[in-house]
């Protein structure tokens, strides 16, 4: 199945930004330092927000109370629901007393400085130009790999805040069969309590991809067809698909 994700405010789409970026850092060779530079400056520049910390705080916090909510309710199960909870605890404290700035290690990496300056000109991190680079291409790979593990390490923290809110999002939608006519499909949202994600479901045989949009009130969903030559085609035809809307 192809799996299709669209945020509906703020902080859900700069964690699905973050998180997309972390990906990128996860395939990167272990001791690949050039192909690393770009993803590690988008992760910089990501910890330069200074409100960033305190998103996560306040997401987390919103989770929390969520699910002392749902914990009234007798047709919650009650152990997944406290181990979340724990989950959530835990985050917070870790959050609450770190006070080092995220991304403190890679602010003091003369490499990545550099490489931030020549992101914007084809072939900018070409050894020619970038000579601490082409250093690091000629050390051991043991050296290279322990340089890559510091980066991560500083990140960690970050990354697992991260995972953490949206593997919660995630497992709290509810999903339901539904079909969009000519493509189409829209439907009304509860602003009192507005889902934070849609994902979407759908064959992957299909050649067609959802352009998503919403907000608190509503959101409409638009299937295009994917062509090899020219710009996508909207379809004319009914397509199934599977909606899944967080309940937090």
């Amino acid at each position: 199945m192809a799996v299709y994700e669209h945020p509906l405010h703020e902080r859900a789409r700069l964690l699905l930004r973050l998180e997309s970026v972390f990906a990128q850092v996860q395939r990167i060779h272990e001791t690949d330092l050039r192909q690393a530079l770009r993803p590690y400056i988008e992760l910089l520049d990501f910890c330069a927000r200074p409100e960033l910390r305190l998103d996560l705080i306040l997401e987390l916090e919103r989770l929390g109370q969520s699910l002392s909510r749902w914990s009234q309710s007798p047709e919650v199960a009650e152990g997944p629901l406290q181990a979340w909870q724990f989950r959530i605890d835990q985050q917070l404290k870790m959050l609450r007393e770190h006070r080092e700035p995220f991304g403190e290690v890679l602010r003091h990496q003369e490499i990545i400085q550099l490489a931030r300056g020549r992101m914007g000109v084809a072939g900018g991190l070409a050894d020619c130009d970038l000579p601490l680079l082409a250093f690091w291409n000629q050390q051991a790979p043991e050296r290279a790999r322990a340089l890559l593990g510091s980066w991560v390490e500083g990140l960690q923290l970050l990354q697992s805040s991260m995972d953490l809110i949206l593997a919660l999002l995630r497992d709290s939608c509810a999903w339901s069969s539904v079909a969009a006519p000519e493509g189409r499909y829209g439907s009304a949202l509860d602003p009192r309590r507005p889902p934070s994600l849609i994902r979407l479901e759908i064959a992957d045989q299909l050649d067609c991809y959802p352009k998503i949009s919403g907000g608190i009130h509503r959101f409409h969903i638009h299937w295009l067809q994917w062509l090899d030559h020219g710009p996508a085609r909207a379809i004319e035809s009914t397509i199934a698909f599977k909606l899944g809307l967080s309940a937090l």
